[in-house]
């Protein structure tokens, strides 16, 4: 019997991030419940299912189910977004984009995302048993200031339980590989949180220790530890704690620290694009090296609120801040592809924040059929980035931006039915950038110095929206919005070729998004959304591989268009299933070009996604999840001759062929205290090459996704 269709017929449907409720005792109660789920990161909140726009809220049982199967963040999103692309399987989320375009990541609305200098490492900056829900919004925005041209995910902290004075739970699992060539394939995993409401004081903590075994494909050959998750130690240590000065007013301090270390024997051996893996062999590393991954991500903040301080007008204030420090993996010196003057380094990336906000949010109700909702704020961020190699050279400089920005959002209500969006967000940003030298390839280049100076840029961003909410079968939604952001600017920096810095072409990216599309309730036990949506940026963002190896940042014109497909409901009462279909593409103009001719590269464009998922539970206290995951080939580019007369692939345009994946997640609650659950990732231990590896068309990254490993675990609740 063939075993790939006969689960996909069990399955029936085309994952929409929605089945989570269902992974709960299903009653009227909880449908209720979840169809009135308040989104936040909006900044004005509303009702989930009143957005006219796409719109993801992904639920603390459904991030504890994906880490289940595997505790990375940027595999979670890619199994759980529809427009996100599967996780490389490293520490990097490059190619991880959002509809084709950059994502801006937050945490509890704290940026985390660097535009000075991206790390690449956005979607990795908190551990997944730290997040109480995901909120993600699909297309261009500007809501938070600069980087959201493909949307944002907004990673919201859990919060303390207001029922009890004290209560906790304890968290254990154990992961391994079913089939491993080697040893040291097993790891764990131990979670520890304690919280509660003392009189007008309540607060939470949340400590936890990942440590991973050595990574194994589906042959049991170890996976090339560069920018590998194997063998990574990851710490996080959430803590809260909040004081309702009275029934109006409170005040609330957050501080998450977050750690991933990756700590191994293994080297890269072999590697042959379309040939064969590059795989982890015990081996020496180069004494020069550091342990790559994210040495810390500190985040914290302090935040004010009161209710009512005027009739119908609510205040929040708040402070905050960042800082990060990331090392990348060692590079030996190449002759044949020389970099930093011949020599071996390893780059790092530096970066700080600190920021404040200010919001009012009211309402005016001009009669009983017209009622208004807006709020009014101001933001200012500071940001410094830097990225130094090891040794002190000096890669990018110190860069300084400051960030002062005005915005108003309104929602406006007509007759109960229709609903009109609107807003504007002004930013003045200012960049300084100091007198700096960038580092030459070869020995016997010069150091090209370059003068500093300041980068300025003043850019209003709109946006707009109507949706009809007549009948639940079909409520229509038609939406604009633009997005600002300063993209990479130290890649364009470290590759300066003019003296000064006014001559480098520096302009932000300005992202125009459109969006049409409509969401169905059917029979009050199936739901169904699809959206249309394509995008335009004047200057584009794509990356092409450069010099020395080095990826460049092409300014070329970009237009993205796409569609969305998403269900889910309940055939039984025991069973629910649904999915969710993603598929875009984006073309920029060639230089000297009127139209858009060209394919824009699978760093940014990724392949099409199907999603299915099916959630039963069959007996009282049982729940079993299967998800089954499948990414289409993408083959745009035609190989050219390399220097040698051979066919190769460039960098970012490689063919990706299907993938298809399944997991498996199961959980049983033993009684009211004990939950056992048991997670399979790749439950059939398919042999496959990340998207990722197959569309870089590299060598030194052609490595092969996990195979089947179990995550065994046990949570105690008290």
């Amino acid at each position: 019997m063939n075993i790939k269709h006969y689960t996909l017929g069990l399955m029936l449907s085309v994952a929409y991030p929605t089945f989570a409720q269902e992974q709960v005792k299903p009653n009227k109660e909880d449908d209720t419940h979840l169809e009135e789920i308040i989104v936040s990161t909006t900044r004005l909140p509303e009702v989930k299912r009143n957005t006219s726009s796409s719109v993801i809220v992904i639920t603390q049982k459904e991030i504890e189910s994906y880490a289940q199967l595997n505790s990375d963040m940027s595999v979670i999103l890619g199994l759980a977004v529809p427009s996100i692309g599967l996780s490389s399987n490293t520490t990097s989320n490059r190619s991880q984009t959002l509809r084709g375009r950059q994502i801006l990541v937050l945490i509890d609305g704290i940026p985390q995302s660097t535009p000075l200098r991206n790390t690449d490492r956005d979607l990795r900056t908190i551990s997944p048993y730290a997040i109480e829900r995901i909120e993600v919004i699909e297309g261009a925005t500007s809501l938070y200031g600069s980087g959201g041209a493909g949307g944002i995910v907004n990673f919201i902290t859990k919060k303390s339980n207001k029922d009890k004075a004290f209560s906790g739970s304890t968290s254990l699992a154990l992961t391994d590989a079913f089939i491993s060539k080697g040893k040291n394939t097993n790891g764990y995993k131990l979670n520890q949180q304690f919280n509660g409401k003392i009189d007008n004081f309540d607060y939470l903590v949340n400590a936890g220790v990942i440590k991973s075994g050595r990574s194994v494909d589906g042959e049991g050959e170890y996976i090339s530890p560069r920018y590998g998750l194997g063998e990574v130690t990851t710490q996080n240590l959430l803590a809260k704690i909040g004081y309702d000065i009275n029934a109006n007013n409170r005040i609330e301090a957050m501080y998450n620290f977050y750690s991933a270390l990756q700590n191994t024997d293994l080297v890269a051996s072999g590697g042959r694009y379309l040939e064969s893996p590059q795989i982890g062999v015990i081996g020496k590393k180069d004494p020069a090296a550091k342990n790559e991954g994210t040495k810390y991500n500190h985040n914290a903040y302090l935040k004010y609120t009161s209710k009512e301080i005027f009739t119908n007008t609510d205040l929040e204030a708040s402070v905050f801040g960042q800082k990060l420090y990331t090392l990348f993996d060692y590079r030996a010196h190449n002759p044949k592809s020389p970099r930093w003057e011949e020599t071996g380094g390893q780059a790092t990336i530096k970066a700080e924040k600190i920021g404040t906000r200010v919001s009012i949010l009211s309402k005016i109700d001009f009669t009983e059929d017209i009622k208004t909702n807006y709020i009014v704020g101001g933001d200012f961020l500071f940001d410094k980035t830097s990225q130094p190699l090891v040794d002190g050279r000096l890669w990018v400089p110190e860069l300084k931006a400051y960030n002062n920005a005005a915005y108003l959002q309104t929602r406006t209500v007509f007759y109960n039915n229709l609903t009109l969006k609107a807003g504007i967000r002004y930013d003045n940003i200012s960049v300084k950038v100091p007198d700096y030298k960038t580092i030459p390839l070869k020995k016997d280049q010069e150091w090209l110095a370059i003068q500093g100076g300041n980068l300025d840029y003043s850019k209003a961003s709109l946006n707009a929206a109507l949706s009809y909410n007549i009948i639940n079968e079909f409520n229509p939604y038609v939406s604009f919005s633009q997005g600002l952001s300063i993209y990479d600017l130290g890649r364009i920096l470290r590759d300066a070729k003019s003296d000064v810095v006014s001559k480098i072409e520096t302009d932000p990216v300005v992202t125009n998004n459109y969006e049409v599309g409509f969401t169905s309730k059917l029979d009050n036990n199936w739901n169904f959304r699809a959206a249309y949506f394509w995008s335009v940026a004047k200057l584009g963002s794509d990356l092409q591989a450069g010099e020395g190896g080095f990826w460049q940042v092409v300014r070329n014109p970009q237009r993205i268009n796409g569609i969305e497909l998403a269900l889910d409901g309940k055939p039984i009462d025991w069973a629910t299933v649904g999915g969710s279909f993603s598929s875009y593409e984006g073309k920029m103009k060639s230089d000297n070009s009127s139209s858009y001719d060209t394919y824009m590269s699978g760093l940014s464009i990724a392949a099409p996604k199907l999603s299915l998922f099916t959630t039963i539970n069959p007996i009282k206290d049982l729940w079993v999840n299967l998800y089954y995951t499948h990414t289409s080939k993408r083959n745009r580019f035609t190989p050219t001759p390399n220097k040698t007369g051979v066919l190769t692939y460039q960098e970012g345009e490689g063919k990706v062929s299907p993938i298809d994946l399944f997991n498996l997640h199961t959980s049983y609650q033993y009684n009211k205290n004990i939950q056992l659950s048991l997670g399979i990732e790749n439950l059939f231990n398919k042999t496959y090459y990340t998207s990722s590896s197959m569309l870089v068309a590299r060598d030194a990254e052609y490595a092969r996704g996990n195979g089947r490993y179990y995550t065994l675990s046990l949570t105690f609740n008290y």
